[in-house]
């Protein structure tokens, strides 16, 4: 299997993000001007971003998709309008994505039926990590698809 799913234990992280409800054909659209604002907001009251950009789903998508889109930070500071969330160490379910971000739904398929078949109890939630830094050849683009277990 391409993806290696397999589990792990992560470390705990806080993230500063802006959560809405988007079309499914907005979406992609959406990540470059949220991480702007983000980034400009972590800025403004003196913290860092320490971690790569994160995308979590609540919920299973349709046409439309409940996402939180982000940045991980060195700790929690008061933004107002924007989620700043401390996430716990959680055990969870972790493949990987080497490619262009429009190949992602290829690995999801792949990784969809080993999933069903592990029967795992997974949490409300996923979460996109986007490891590869700004102007990676898009083909080496690496993506960690992170399975809260419940």
């Amino acid at each position: 299997m391409g993806v290696n799913p397999h589990i792990e234990n992560l470390e705990g992280w806080i993230g500063a993000g802006v959560r809405r409800i988007l079309p499914m054909s907005e979406l992609a659209d959406a990540f470059a001007p949220t991480y702007e604002q983000v980034t400009a907001a972590v800025e403004a009251v003196g913290a860092t971003v320490v971690g790569p950009a994160y995308a979590e789903y609540f919920g299973m998508p349709t046409d439309t998709v409940d996402v939180e889109i982000g940045l991980a930070v060195d700790r929690v500071v008061g933004m107002e309008g924007f989620e700043v969330r401390t996430h716990p160490p959680t055990r969870a379910v972790v493949a990987t994505h080497v490619g262009p971000y429009e190949r992602l739904s290829e690995s999801y398929r792949e990784l969809m039926p080993w999933l069903e078949m592990e029967e795992f109890e997974l949490s409300d939630s996923m979460i996109e990590f986007y490891d590869s830094p700004p102007g990676t050849d898009p083909e080496r683009l690496v993506t960690r698809l992170v399975f809260p277990l419940g």
